[in-house]
């Protein structure tokens, strides 16, 4: 199963200038809680931008970059790779960027976001999920963001 995790803000924002626009501790430990064990599938960029595979976890690095390695990763090239790889999964999590969740989405069973309830300026936007997913649950966080947002655990299964 292809299931997305993501943190969003009202606006649909996702991240500016590679990094997340906000630093939620708890929707960290729910993304490790959520994630460990499992496969998580990221673009090249935000492994990048993460700086190092993910412990207690499968990494997979989609990137068109032939020529991209990098120790602890398996690389992939090309989206007919990447779903014959997710077929051979239990579950994979899909964690960015942008692109790749945009790629993904068709193909999400669930999607896990955690909806930060601001609006949030950024370069990169989560893409248009509300007219073929709906929300199964809403779980309000126990503490507002460091800036005193609140925030909510969602979860999304297709129409």
């Amino acid at each position: 199963m292809i299931y997305l995790i993501v943190a969003t803000s009202k606006n649909n924002q996702i991240g500016i200038a590679g990094q997340m626009p906000w630093h939620i501790p708890e929707d960290l430990a729910y993304f490790r809680r959520m994630t460990k064990g499992h496969t998580v599938l990221m673009g090249r960029k935000t492994f990048e931008s993460i700086g190092r595979p993910l412990p207690h976890r499968q990494n997979i690095v989609l990137t068109h970059d032939k020529n991209f390695h990098a120790e602890g990763v398996t690389t992939l090239h090309s989206m007919k790779e990447a779903l014959a790889f997710c077929k051979t999964q239990e579950i994979v999590f899909i964690i960015g960027g942008g692109e790749i969740y945009k790629a993904f989405l068709p193909y999400a069973s669930r999607l896990y976001i955690t909806l930060v309830d601001k609006d949030v300026e950024g370069d990169t936007t989560f893409c248009d999920y509300k007219d073929s997913f709906r929300c199964v649950s809403s779980v309000p966080s126990e503490t507002p963001a460091s800036d005193g947002s609140p925030f909510y655990f969602t979860i999304w299964e297709p129409k």
